[in-house]
């Protein structure tokens, strides 16, 4: 699948520029990070561009924002979906909410990451069982869960070493990002038991 080819002036991202974000690739419950992955590679956006439109002027895209930061009337607008499905990815501050990212390598390789995946009392994916990820199977490191240039540079990928999540590779189609129903059943309920 060829990637657009955009014109766009990095300090403000607008649909007139011809950006490509689908409603359909959005699925339940799916964490903010896992939304501007899939916005970034399929526009073949840096991450500096795309953390610059996260919040206020000036944000630093090396230092970026944490999750719970992120202008949310903004980035609906940007992606053309609903203030409360871009609500529903960030995780408020719960305690125990994890400043690394934790995922599920199966749930990656279908390009999806939850926002309960984030919760250290889960320690298991809701969707496959599997135990929650924190380091990096290639180098060994944790990824702050941090909105920065750095992360949003390599989706679904190891921010350090770029080495995918998922052993089959970071996926590449949008077809993939669909969740099938009983997987969407599986974080739905796992969703109903957070706090608001």
């Amino acid at each position: 699948m060829a990637l657009p080819i955009l014109t766009f002036d990095e300090h403000v991202l607008s649909p007139r520029f011809g950006y490509v974000f689908q409603r359909c690739w959005l699925q339940p419950h799916e964490s903010i990070v896992s939304m501007l992955w899939k916005f970034a590679r399929m526009n073949g956006l840096p991450g500096h561009a795309v953390v610059s439109q996260l919040g206020p002027q000036g944000i630093d895209p090396y230092e970026g924002i944490d999750p719970v930061e992120v202008d949310v009337r903004r980035i609906a607008r940007l992606f053309g979906i609903t203030k409360r499905a871009v609500r529903a990815g960030i995780a408020s501050t719960y305690a125990d909410f994890s400043p690394h990212l934790r995922y599920c390598a199966r749930c990656i390789g279908q390009g999806f990451h939850a926002r309960v995946q984030q919760l250290r009392r889960h320690a298991r994916c809701p969707i496959h069982g599997e135990p929650l990820q924190v380091i990096c199977r290639r180098c060994d490191r944790p990824s702050a869960y941090r909105l920065d240039a750095q992360l949003l540079d390599a989706p679904f990928k190891c921010r350090h070493c770029r080495a995918p999540y998922s052993p089959g590779g970071a996926p590449r189609s949008p077809a993939r990002w669909a969740l099938a129903k009983p997987e969407r059943a599986a974080i739905a309920r796992a969703s109903l038991s957070l706090p608001p």
